[in-house]
């Protein structure tokens, strides 16, 4: 399992399509999760150079500072790259193989092919998955279009669906590779 938190094309408030700006909470707090449900790679793609330099900064930061920590090992499984692409063929190049790329989306009624949940567990038995995350107000038309297929919104029961992609992160990959624990639900 892979993930990305890609940065371009992404759409504002208005429709726009955008880059928008990391958020320095994002590079430790979803690398997190990332180890702890077993992502490879947390890639973290923008295609503004000056993006890039943060991100790197962030990662060796942590890298630096946290020496034999958990942390640290979460940490060196961030990759930052330009974009989608990028991700793509590294993950190529490490499996042998390319993934299948799975999108997220706040949205509902998506004119995109949707997978759901059992089927997106499914495929993690027979190839490498890469899960992208939007940032904003989500991916734009053209990068939902280049995922094999859209995994079901996130909805907590409410009217009230802004939710944060650190936290949209941790509620996939719990749905995907979590562990019951002999609990119902």
């Amino acid at each position: 399992m892979y993930i990305a938190l890609l940065h371009f094309p992404m759409v504002n408030r208005r429709g726009e399509v955008m880059a928008t700006a990391l958020t320095s909470m994002d590079v430790p707090d979803i690398a997190r999760t990332a180890r702890t449900y077993g992502a490879q790679r947390y890639f973290v793609a923008t295609p503004l150079p000056s993006q890039r330099k943060i991100a790197a900064r962030l990662r060796d930061f942590w890298l630096e500072e946290d020496r034999g920590s958990s942390r640290r090992e979460a940490m060196e499984r961030v990759h930052v790259c330009g974009d989608l692409g990028d991700c793509y063929e590294e993950i190529c190049a490490l499996e042998g193989r390319p993934p299948l790329v799975l999108g997220t989306s706040a949205r509902d009624g998506l004119p995109y092919p949707l997978i759901d949940w059992k089927e997106a567990r499914e495929a993690f038995t027979t190839q490498p998955v890469l899960i992208c995350f939007g940032t904003g107000h989500g991916m734009a038309g053209e990068l939902l279009q280049a995922c094999d297929g859209i995994l079901p919104p996130v909805w907590g029961g409410t009217e009230y669906n802004p939710l944060s992609v650190r936290a949209a992160v941790a509620v996939v990959l719990d749905r995907l590779k979590g562990v019951n624990h002999g609990r119902d639900g």
